[in-house]
């Protein structure tokens, strides 16, 4: 039986590497974290491509870490690679860490090297892993600043979702 963590690292900007190190030797565990390039931002020392953890051939941690400015564009690739690597790994659950701290303009992002999501783009990136990930899912809302935008977001994101599971 294999349980998998899917880590948007908050859908978010910064490395999910305390959830990276607790399941990095567990070849049972799959975490991944879409985030924005250690070059650039925090946590600055992991999350690199080349940290894959245990496991046979690719490992079960995967870092697609991404250049400041990152849009919707960009992100879409990463998002679908990461839910083509839950697929194959077999994953019979997932669970999402849901940040929103992507999105454009968010306090939290502005100053270094925030991401440029918005609007629609929620929604379609819940369409894409409700499309991919047919498994028992929970979704946990972490960060997101821009509050304004932040409760839309994240409906948006369980809206996609459940749009594909059930259709």
């Amino acid at each position: 039986t294999y349980f998998s963590l899917y880590y948007y690292d908050d859908i978010i900007q910064h490395c999910g590497n305390g959830t990276a190190s607790i399941f990095y030797e567990d070849p049972t565990v799959l975490m991944i974290s879409i985030h924005c390039h250690p070059d650039h931002d925090y946590p600055f020392h992991t999350g690199f491509e080349d940290e894959t953890g245990a496991g046979k051939g690719e490992g079960t941690t995967l870092h697609l870490p991404l250049l400041p400015g990152t849009t919707w564009k960009e992100y879409s690739v990463a998002l679908e690679k990461a839910t083509q690597r839950i697929q194959s790994f077999g994953a019979e659950a997932l669970v999402v860490s849901l940040g929103l701290d992507t999105h454009d303009g968010d306090p939290c992002a502005i100053r270094k090297s925030g991401f440029k999501l918005s609007g629609a783009d929620y929604l379609e990136m819940g369409r894409i892993i409700g499309k991919h990930c047919k498994i028992p899912t929970v979704v946990i809302q972490e960060g997101g600043y821009k509050m304004d935008k932040v409760p839309q977001a994240a409906a948006d994101v369980l809206m996609g979702c459940a749009e594909e599971k059930v259709g």
